[in-house]
């Protein structure tokens, strides 16, 4: 049920947002920051499997871990991305101490989540890309 409101809140704010790419990465075993900063809560994330038989037949599959870096140095907690067919709308505020403070900017950054890691090397893996788009 969680999953249709998501969809359904989606596909409204894609007939009257505007949505900034903030950045699109190949999923991986270690951090990596996407290109952009973001000044937002809202955000769409669309994964995009790149191989369906290894998706389906040969390699592990993988979620990801989001979170924001701030510029004092402190990161959010993780969020779980699930690959799914649909993109999918989050709402992820900045932390209130830190927004009363000041830091609103932040960068995302993601890595792979499965319980295969850390025993199972990169080319084990289906690989996907996390596109992350911010509410403008």
């Amino acid at each position: 049920m969680a999953q249709f409101k998501a969809l359904v809140l989606a596909c409204a704010l894609s007939l009257v947002a505007n949505w900034r790419l903030v950045g699109e990465l190949i999923v991986s075993n270690n951090w990596q920051l996407f290109p952009e900063e973001v000044v937002a809560d809202t955000f769409r994330l669309t994964t995009t499997i790149q191989n369906l038989d290894d998706w389906n037949k040969w390699k592990f599959r993988s979620g990801a871990y989001l979170r924001f870096y701030y510029a004092d140095g402190s990161a959010s907690h993780n969020c779980y991305i699930k690959v799914i067919d649909v993109p999918t709308v989050y709402e992820l505020p900045v932390p209130h101490d830190l927004r009363e403070q000041g830091y609103v900017i932040r960068t995302p950054q993601c890595i792979r989540a499965s319980r295969y890691l850390p025993f199972t090397t990169e080319q084990n893996f289906a690989q996907w890309n996390l596109k992350i788009e911010a509410l403008i």
